[in-house]
């Protein structure tokens, strides 16, 4: 009974997987209404993007960055702390990382539309152009489809995203590496095969290089 009446009201009101690709529709919208401004660019300009990316980061968290060092700066001579000076501190501090973390993903998520169109216009420019990948020469001809889009959203906004074999997971996975290791503190894509880890770390280095 319970299980009929949840298809009835998924029928009437969507799924929680419909419900997060509409809140997502727009944001590729907004992405793909990029493009052609960004293939006006010549390459060096392309790669100015990102770093004008990584300036925003750093003037978003810089007071926020300051303070932490502060802290830090004062934990150092723990010697000559109390107990409570220290607890409090240590406070400080892990409000002030919970603050930095807070800025981060607010810039990240204010400049996700125009950092996913340029890695999108990336690929586009790569395409026809070849590489050793686990040693065989593979030519690029990826660009991102509005489905693979959605899954990179996904991806950066903490969920999953479930998709078949032959729907470029690949490429999907290339977004939300590219635009969280704007910060500068290291991303890590995971794959549990150490052939396809190697085939893919290959396959999409390039693109990565480009950007520095």
């Amino acid at each position: 009974m319970i299980d009929t009446v949840g298809k009835v009201l998924s029928k009437i009101f969507g799924s929680k997987s419909e419900k997060d690709i509409k809140k997502i529709q727009p944001i590729v919208a907004q992405i793909n209404a990029l493009g052609p401004e960004i293939e006006k660019l010549s390459d060096d300009q392309l790669k100015e993007k990102t770093e004008s990316f990584k300036q925003k980061i750093k003037d978003e968290t810089a007071e926020t960055e300051k303070n932490i060092a502060e802290v830090k700066a004062k934990m150092e001579n723990f010697e000559e702390l109390s107990q409570g000076e220290s607890r409090e501190l240590a406070e400080q501090l892990d409000k002030l990382q919970k603050q930095w973390l807070e800025i981060l993903e607010n810039t990240l998520d204010d400049i996700l539309p125009e950092a996913y169109a340029v890695l999108k216009d990336t690929c586009r420019r790569f395409v026809g152009k070849s590489w050793s990948v686990a040693g065989d020469d593979v030519e690029w001809n990826m660009v991102p489809y509005d489905v693979q889009l959605v899954g990179a959203i996904c991806l950066h906004q903490k969920k999953i995203a479930e998709m078949k074999t032959g729907e470029g997971k690949t490429l999907v996975a290339i977004f939300p590496a590219y635009l969280n290791a704007l910060a500068g503190r290291g991303v890590h894509v995971i794959t549990v095969n150490d052939y396809l880890a190697k085939r893919d770390a290959e396959w999409n280095e390039p693109i990565f290089n480009f950007h520095g």
